[in-house]
């Protein structure tokens, strides 16, 4: 938590919903690297080099890079200084504005002497300082505290041991009985030949011995405790006492995460990843098996085979939710050990529900739960099952699994794990093998004795040489550029020298001579050259204008620099991505933004570093004509407003250019736009369009150019057998920064494959209308053509490059995934962490697995019925239709629809079950409010309400750039999948809603409904805080909730029912209560709306001592009926215009006159969408059309509004929109406390704590 005080004022920041740059992931890692939390500090101060760069967002990409820096062998004290590092980078990320000294540092952490030299260098100052009883503060505050108050002291808690609020399932897992315990073979008198295997992972180092036939005579296992080498030697010392002088070693291999630095050290004859390695041992133990499931310490594997041939494999991207820590770490937090999890697992009566998100998320619900008293044993036994259920989400994914599952890796000890997979997949045989713990090791052996020469000897130093080994290395910073890398030279078992750590080929060999390598040259080094052919830093006079490169510059590099290079003036880009701009953009970012919109912030942090004039960044908006309403080509949320959120966070006024690229309507407005930046640099309107007219034509240049070089690519890849190209289906800001993507093309050049950019394919040619009907991303344009086009050529394959929490990509993929159906792709998603460890891991099997795919000579199919989507338009009246209980409009919503002889049903309320059966079928990676409504279709589902005939399901929907535009078509995808008989039946908000099929009469009765509603909830929310009698204002809100609903019946007129409700909470209330502080809530229109999704946020502000005023349904119809004025208006469909107008008119007169009747209970005129839009266009512009336009105009309207005290912005977890306001509402000027919260479907103590202290906050600023 960051706390800034001023005077009496103080404002406070704490961490999201995990447990990120706190002491509880500190103790973790130390107890992991076998050291005492207490020695940390001391440890890491040992380390005077600069700290090595580990990620900052998220705990688990920190350990991700933890230990990659262990495998190059790296000692403690480095490690322990870039982990104090990032914590002191997590903790500036949460505080936007300036650390002004001095600056106090409390808590537990404080006693640790390296992170508080950390904030120091992070933070720039030395006044950092450390109180007396430091880890007392709260404490003693809370004492403080406490003198001022009088009267009894009350049960705030009245809840009794052991009783749990928690949802919680029956507890499945059945022990299973265990086999005999192994022993080494005893060896034949004389020399045994054997082969040598050792796999160094992350958590463990494992060796093996086998004969010729392969069978284990003996195996060892240690844990690796960040010492990589000295788990070797301690392996080898136990070999060395064991069988040293008993057998001749004729092959070794060495495989795992660590195998780079040990392979060298040790002299083995074969260096493997670990997929590869691990399917050659499955193959071995049982040449039947069809799948793998691996499950690591810190890493996760699946791999399909097909007669014995890898022809699929994936690792868990960088979440451990599906690996052993999650387990090992987890139960830590209970002071529970591994080895007695599966007793207590056993022995529990319930389980309750994790989560499948982040392992770090699993640790908040463990701590939620133990406050909640749930018993120790139920918690334990959650977690094998969340385990197997993250496995399948996060890393099988919707990939085939065989009828035969082999399960490997010391996890599998666990025989409650075992259980839980069975349990998840009961229909499948599973295979647990003897020596699963060393599966690894055993297939390195095999792969060693395979191809190693018959009869020539091994390069194995032999046992106990590596065991009495002192291994020669050397750490060192390169300078040669700002990267600043660190550097691990090892004197290899050969005499060489071998480096490690580089992200340029500066050290990518090895040296006897000094020379260095090459740089490799790929498609991707041409696509640079033609990108930026033009660019000249030397030419132009007058201002000089910089452009990051980042974002839309990898697309639009060319017209941007044709058109600055015509009017002739200066033109600077930034370098690729590199470690120093890394850390400017985790200095100046919103946390929970995505990578290559972070980078962008540090790109322009270095361009005013260089005094530049201007900054030019584009408003991407639609990058290409639309031919229908649905083929929209939208860029991103985030890319449309990356422009002016980095604006508000550098001020840069007048030094941005921001000229709007919208192709939609042809290059008319994009010239106009132009022409407007030229005039702002001080040109004529004349040499503005010639000017941009240069820059188009510099862009269509190059995209011929780029076609002609993809031609000869694809022309020599073309009809060899032996040739593979490797595709990148990626947006070019993540596939052409080596510096984001930490060098993967060179990686796959490396290889042996040809790495292709997705643009250099014959997009255009390719039909994707037969995949989906509303590909309204111009990125999944691009990504489903490219997908189709690679299934249509053998020699190409897929690789998906993404960044972690990318929004479109969480349903793009899927469609991808459905077009690749058997043939070899692969996913990687990069962030901030910047170990390359996994991601070379992960490239090698890749590689290793299309030249089997291609040796075997396997084909893939196009199969349309496995990928096409489509949702029905119109209602069927005479089946069921269901409509997702969002919020109480629901029931009025159907009520109407019954009226015109729809048989509108509403689903149940989201509960925890729902979100449980939603969890299971979903990936993690969407949205909450797509899985909540899933979540109630398939609850009905299970209760039995779906009828035999089929049903309908009612699910809105809009052509982007939003992600809700894809759930009708996922939610029908999963329906099928799950056997489910309801067909969904699709609305768009671009139409307002008027696909529906029904009459304007019914539009207006509906409206009706839903603006009394709104009244209604408005007449609660203000008066619930001053009732005179508990709970007697929700049962009047219940009442008059029913008469809203039945009014269609003709029973009571709306202006009756409004105009006694008024009266009726008018009398309600108690006039003497003083008044509250008044909080606006707006955000994301789901979750703001349904009390399960934001955990009753209304009521916990109530409770906090709060009143609230929360942003309307119909705010977002209205905004609708304004964009559909506005695009019509620049259409000029005058026809389309008029009934536009028409609607809008009526639907504003019925809300005025409605408002009207209740005027005795709600007193304040809410916003219009053009006052809110109107509010937001100093920020961003109104043109950048999705719902955070409304979020941050209302932010701004109620920070000059002197009635309220507060703003809280709320939205699911990684929602884009939601994102783009939580990052405006931290740069924003305020008056009053605005704070951003977010939810992800399972209950959490964060949001509360913060609602707590805003509460309070709040207060302090009254006094």
């Amino acid at each position: 938590m960051v706390i800034s005080v001023e005077g009496n004022k103080w404002e406070a920041t704490s961490s999201p919903l995990c447990a990120a740059g706190t002491g509880q992931f500190l103790e973790q890692q130390a107890s992991r690297l076998r050291t005492p939390i207490e020695q940390f500090g001391d440890v890491a101060l040992e380390w005077a080099s600069p700290p090595p760069q580990v990620a900052s967002r998220c705990s688990v990409f920190a350990k991700s890079d933890l230990v990659s820096l262990q495998q190059t062998g790296l000692p403690l004290s480095a490690l322990f200084s870039g982990l104090a590092d990032s914590v002191a980078r997590m903790t500036q990320a949460q505080w936007r504005g300036d650390f002004i000294p001095p600056i106090y540092f409390i808590g537990g952490v404080a006693a640790n002497k390296g992170v508080e030299r950390a904030l120091s260098r992070v933070l720039r100052t030395k006044e950092i300082i450390v109180p007396l009883n430091y880890e007392h503060q709260e404490a003693i505050g809370a004492a403080r505290l406490s003198t001022r108050l009088t009267g009894r002291p009350t049960n705030l808690y009245p809840q009794k041991t052991g009783e749990s609020r928690i949802y919680c399932i029956p507890n499945q897992l059945k022990p299973e009985s265990s086999s005999s315990e192994w022993r080494p073979r005893e060896l034949e008198p004389g020399i045994t030949e054997v082969y040598l295997g050792v796999d160094v992972g992350s958590t463990s180092t494992k060796a093996v011995i086998i004969n010729r036939s392969g069978e284990v005579l003996f195996k060892i296992y240690v844990r690796t405790a960040g010492q990589p080498l000295e788990a070797v030697k301690q392996v080898m010392t136990g070999l060395a006492e064991a069988v040293g002088d008993k057998v001749k070693v004729k092959a070794a291999g060495v495989t795992g995460s660590g195998r780079m630095l040990v392979g060298h050290l040790v002299g083995v004859d074969l260096i493997k990843n670990e997929i590869t390695a691990q399917s050659e041992a499955a193959r071995h133990i049982d040449p039947e098996a069809t799948t793998i499931f691996e499950l690591g310490g810190q890493d996760s594997k699946f791999v399909q085979l097909e007669n014995g041939i890898m022809v699929d494999e994936q690792m868990n991207k960088a979440c451990a939710a599906g690996t052993g820590s999650a387990i090992e770490e987890t139960a830590a937090l209970l002071g529970v050990s591994t080895n007695e999890c599966a007793g207590l697992a056993f022995a529990a009566k319930e389980q309750l529900h994790l989560g499948e998100k982040c392992a770090s998320f699993m640790g908040q619900a463990v701590i939620e739960a133990q406050q909640a008293g749930v018993p120790i044993e139920n918690i334990i036994a959650s977690l094998p099952t969340t385990l197997a259920q993250n496995y399948l989400a996060k890393v099988v994914g919707l990939r085939p699994i065989g009828e035969r599952i082999i399960l490997t890796g010391a996890v599998f000890c666990n025989a409650a794990v075992v259980s839980a997979f069975r349990i998840a997949l009961p229909d499948r045989q599973f295979v647990i093998p003897e020596h699963k713990e060393v599966t690894g090791a055993i297939g390195v052996a095999l792969l060693a004795k395979k191809r190693h020469p018959e009869g020539a000897e091994s390069s194995f130093l032999g046992f106990s040489e590596v065991a009495e080994l002192k291994p020669n290395l050397r750490h060192f910073n390169c300078h040669r550029c700002e990267n600043t890398c660190a550097i691990t030279m090892l004197v290899g078992a050969d005499g060489n020298r071998y480096f490690q750590g580089s992200r340029c080929d500066r050290y990518d060999v090895k040296v006897e001579s000094g020379e260095k390598s090459e740089k490799r040259e790929t498609p991707f080094t041409e696509r640079e050259k033609l990108l930026f052919e033009n660019y000249d830093p030397e030419k132009g006079t007058g201002p000089v204008v910089g452009i990051p490169r980042a974002l839309m510059a990898y697309d639009l590099a060319p017209m941007l620099t044709g058109f600055l290079n015509s009017l002739g003036v200066r033109v600077r880009y930034t370098t690729q991505t590199t470690n120093k701009i890394k850390e400017e953009a985790s200095r100046h970012a919103y946390t929970s933004s995505c990578l290559p919109v972070k980078l962008l912030h540090g790109h322009v942090a270095e361009l005013l570093k260089d005094k530049v004039d201007y900054v030019l960044i584009p408003n991407a908006i639609r990058l290409g004509e639309k031919t229908s309403e649905a083929d929209q080509r939208f860029a991103c949320p985030w890319v449309q407003a990356a422009p002016y959120i980095v604006n508000e966070k550098f001020e840069l006024g007048e030094k941005l250019l921001d000229p709007v690229i919208d192709f939609s309507r042809g290059e008319k407005a994009v010239v106009k736009s132009f022409i407007g930046i030229a005039r702002r640099l001080g040109f004529s309107k004349k040499k503005g369009k010639e000017a941009i007219k240069a820059g188009f034509t510099a862009q269509k240049e190059y995209e011929a150019k780029s076609q002609e070089e993809g031609k000869r690519i694809l022309d020599e890849l073309a009809g060899k057998k032996d040739a593979i190209g490797v595709v990148l289906l990626s947006r070019p800001y993540n596939s052409q920064d080596s510096g984001a993507n930490l060098n993967i093309t060179g990686e796959l050049s490396r290889l042996g494959v040809i790495p292709i950019p997705l643009d250099f394919l014959p997009l255009d040619s390719v039909d994707i209308s037969g995949v989906t009907d509303r590909a309204y991303w111009n990125s999944e344009r691009k990504h489903l053509a490219g997908a189709l086009y690679i299934t249509q050529h053998p020699e190409l394959f897929a690789l998906v490059l993404s960044n972690f929490g990318c929004g479109p990509n969480s349903f793009i993929l899927k469609k991808v995934k459905d077009i690749m159906g058997s043939k070899p792709m692969t996913e990687i998603e990069v962030d901030e962490h910047v170990g390359e460890a996994n991601i070379i891991t992960r490239l090698e099997a890749f590689t290793d697995e299309l030249k089997e795919y291609r040796e075997a000579n396997f084909s893939s199919d196009l199969d349309p019925a496995r990928y096409r989507r489509r949702v029905s338009v119109g209602t069927g009246a005479k089946k069921v239709l269901f409509i997702p209980r969002m919020t109480d409009h629901a029931d009025v919503l159907a009520r109407a629809m019954r009226a015109f002889g729809v048989n509108a049903q509403v689903l149940p309320e989201s509960n925890e079950e729902s979100v449980f059966l939603s969890q299971r079928v979903t990936s993690g990676q969407e949205c909450l409010p797509f899985r909540d409504t899933l979540g109630g279709i398939l609850l009905a589902a299970q209760e039995g309400r779906i009828p035999a005939e089929g049903a309908q399901m009612l699910m809105a929907s809009s052509f982007g750039p939003c992600r809700i535009g894809n759930y009708p078509q996922e939610i029908q995808k999963i329906l099928d999948r799950e056997g489910i008989p309801v067909d969904v039946l699709t609305t768009a908000s671009d139409n307002s809603y008027a696909d529906l099929g029904l009459n304007q009469e019914f539009e207006i009765l509906a409206w009706k409904g839903i603006v009394a509603t709104d009244l209604l909830q408005k007449m609660l929310w203000s008066t619930r805080p001053y009732e005179k009698e508990t709970g007697k204002t929700k049962e009047a809100y219940q009442y008059y909730l029913k008469q809203i609903t039945e009014y269609t019946e003709g029973k009571r007129s709306l202006k009756s029912i409004l105009q006694e409700a008024a009266q009726v909470f008018s009398d309600l209330r108690d006039p003497s209560l003083p008044s509250r502080p008044l909080v606006g809530i707006n955000g994301e229109i789901y979750v703001r709306a349904n009390s399960f999704c934001n955990q009753h946020l209304v009521e916990a502000c109530e409770a906090a001592g709060l009143e609230v005023e929360v942003a309307s349904m119909a705010e977002w119809i209205r905004y609708i009926h304004l964009r559909r004025v506005e695009d019509a208006w620049q259409e000029k469909d005058f026809a389309k215009l008029g009934k536009s107008l028409a609607r809008k008119w009526v639907t504003e007169f019925l809300k005025w006159r409605m408002s009207s009747w209740a005027k005795k209970a709600v007193h304040e005129k809410e916003h219009s969408p053009w006052q809110l839009v109107g509010a937001a266009a100093p920020y961003i512009p109104g043109r950048n059309g999705n719902e955070s336009i409304l979020s941050i105009g209302s932010g701004v309207l109620q920070m000059k509004d002197r009635r309220f005290a507060g703003v809280i912005s709320t939205g699911p977890h990684l929602c884009m929109p939601g994102g783009i306001v939580a990052s405006f509402a931290e740069s924003l000027p305020k008056r009053v406390p605005w704070i951003s919260l977010t939810y992800d479907g399972f209950s959490d103590t964060v949001n509360k704590d913060q609602i707590a202290t805003f509460a309070e906050q709040i207060r302090s600023q009254r006094n």
